[in-house]
């Protein structure tokens, strides 16, 4: 439990930077069963693909700490083990819009954080529809570049929202292992020191607010 409580504080902190666009070389590319990795994010974009089962990598894919499976009709993921052997620093993976996920299977998930749709209400459901990215194809009124720019956003704001869940997720463990004051220090710093840090440097925090 206290390996699974700071290995999700440590992604928690790691997407607080990358979610605020850090200055890092990145590229998109298909990868998986036509997912979208993102270097910028450290995220694979599988959403709203009809995807019955997560295809793993052949070789390692370094630097994703989340896949977004979300939207989907995946019933299993692959073994902890297989995952974080193709996906060396995979923190998180998001199911959530996957209905027929077998529930019972998240307790074989130790380390890894699975978001999914278990023990929600129809109206946490319905409200959730809202916040997952769409498909999204190319329409007349907005060609393949409008669309690619509306679902970079899409996906941005995605991302934003897992975080805030993720950060709820830690509020949690912390509280009930009496880490609250910890956690508020840690809170303390990323808000001031690190806000002061990329302010002089032009960057500002708007989206994150702790």
């Amino acid at each position: 439990m206290f390996n699974n409580y700071f290995i999700n504080l440590f992604f928690t902190l790691a997407f607080l930077c990358i979610l605020q666009d850090c200055p890092i070389n990145a590229y998109i590319f298909d990868c998986l069963n036509g997912c979208m990795c993102n270097t910028d994010e450290s995220a694979v974009h599988c959403h709203s693909l009809n995807l019955e089962s997560v295809e793993v990598p052949k070789s390692k894919l370094r630097g994703f700490d989340v896949i977004g499976l979300t939207n989907n009709k995946i019933k299993n993921l692959p073994s902890e083990s297989e995952l974080l052997g193709k996906f060396p620093d995979l923190k998180a993976v998001d199911l959530e819009g996957n209905r027929n996920f077998d529930c019972s299977s998240l307790e074989n998930y130790k380390k890894l954080t699975i978001l999914s749709d278990c023990g929600k209400t129809e109206e946490e459901l319905e409200e959730q529809k809202k916040k997952l990215p769409t498909s999204g194809k190319p329409t007349e009124d907005c060609d393949f570049e409008c669309m690619a720019n509306r679902r970079a956003e899409e996906f941005h704001q995605y991302l934003l929202r897992l975080w805030e869940m993720i950060k709820s997720k830690v509020s949690e463990i912390s509280k009930k292992h009496g880490f609250d004051k910890f956690i508020d220090d840690i809170q303390k710093f990323f808000s001031e020191d690190v806000s002061d840090f990329f302010k002089g440097i032009g960057k500002k925090f708007h989206d994150i607010k702790f």
